[in-house]
């Protein structure tokens, strides 16, 4: 929406082909009334596809904006920020890991998880787009060069990446902020935690996060005040967090209606990885680990858990790139192990990939259960 209103209707909701927001999803409403384009999501995705969108409306004679080479360029930013964070996240593990732990890290993720779904099929949704942005985050803090990026001596253009990334993932989706933020604190070789946090708070890392945060944010601040009259809005209505004090976690993790554990039982494999990054990373694991709890509070705590139509907690797409370190360390560990236990953790692990491989494959964009525990609907999303 922000692309072809932005640079083809001046955000004008009365020059828009009719009925243009239906055909396209509900993304966003066109208010022929007031003439305003409404929409609650922020402009994080379309800032990332923009150079794909640019490139379709070059090979293209329709001027609509929503001409199928546009609709395709979609398709082709999100394959790409997909290969992209994938590629980041290999090079940023293999600082730490064995090549072979890596590289069966990211193909368990590809193929044991809703990773590849939301790459692949899912295309127009944030979350692949905001774990390419996790694991440039990640590769940017485990550079060698940027080992010390929070003493004194650390050089501004590593502090401005980092505090660029921030601001990319606030903007693709506000609530990751939160999540991100403790990232800071990820462990560097000389394992200096209490330099590392005084160096949080120096004048110039606050104030590139203050700017970058500015500079990404500015066009959505210009964009609640065309549509609220004020710089800064809630978007979201009377959506919120009405479950603070009764999280739906049980229902998060293991409903039939997009149970994160469920519809992916590879990242069963976390909880045992965490003890063993433990063992070797303590304040790795006490990163990842928090990140993973707090996100499914939050998303417990949401007023819909499932965040509507979605496939296996969709939420926590973008977190696999954290959570590969505890993954990651588990297969390293199972490396050094008797071939026996290998071959059981293997076999094991294939029946998930396979389970997972099918269950996505057959999955129709949305759960059509009539409630959350649904075990008949699932069954026939399953079987039949």
């Amino acid at each position: 929406m922000y692309l072809p209103a932005a640079f083809v209707y001046h955000f004008n909701a009365r020059a828009f082909p009719d009925s243009v927001d239906k055909a396209t999803g509900n993304g966003f409403r066109l208010n022929r009334a007031t003439g305003k384009v409404e929409t609650k999501y922020s402009y994080g995705v379309a800032l990332l596809e923009f150079p794909f969108w640019v490139v379709a409306r070059s090979l293209t004679t329709d001027t609509t904006g929503f001409s199928k080479a546009e609709h395709k360029a979609i398709n082709v930013a999100s394959a790409t920020y997909f290969v992209l964070g994938l590629w980041l996240l290999s090079t940023a593990l293999r600082r730490q890991f064995t090549g072979t732990a890596t590289w069966l890290t990211v193909a368990i993720l590809v193929l044991g998880t809703n990773l590849w779904y939301y790459g692949i099929i899912e295309t127009g949704m944030s979350h692949v787009y905001s774990f390419f942005a996790f694991a440039l985050l990640l590769y940017l803090l485990t550079r060698r060069q940027a080992l010390a990026w929070y003493k004194p001596s650390a050089s501004l253009g590593s502090i401005a990446a980092i505090a660029a990334t921030i601001a990319l993932i606030s903007v693709l989706r506000p609530l990751n902020a939160v999540l991100a933020l403790p990232l800071l604190l990820w462990p560097t070789n000389d394992q200096q935690w209490p330099a590392q946090l005084k160096g949080l708070f120096q004048v110039r890392v606050v104030g590139l996060l203050v700017v970058a945060g500015i500079v990404l944010w500015l066009p959505q601040l210009a964009y609640y005040h065309y549509l609220h009259g004020s710089w800064l809005a809630y978007s979201y209505g009377q959506e919120g967090f009405p479950n603070l004090l009764t999280p739906k976690l049980a229902e998060l993790w293991a409903a039939p209606k997009n149970g994160s554990f469920l519809y992916n039982p590879v990242l069963l494999l976390l909880l045992p990885g965490t003890l063993v990054l433990f063992r070797t990373a303590p304040r790795q694991a006490v990163l990842v680990f928090g990140m993973w709890a707090v996100a499914s509070y939050l998303y417990a705590a949401w007023w819909d858990y499932a965040l509507g139509c979605g496939y296996a907690g969709r939420g926590f797409v973008e977190l696999y790139a954290p959570l590969a370190w505890p993954m990651a360390a588990l297969l390293a560990y199972l490396l050094k192990r008797p071939r026996w236990m290998q071959g059981a953790a293997a076999a094991c692990v294939l029946v998930c990939l396979v389970y997972n491989m099918r269950l996505s494959l057959r999955f129709d964009r949305c759960f059509y259960g009539t409630h959350a525990w649904d075990w008949p609907a699932y069954y026939a999303l399953l079987v039949d």
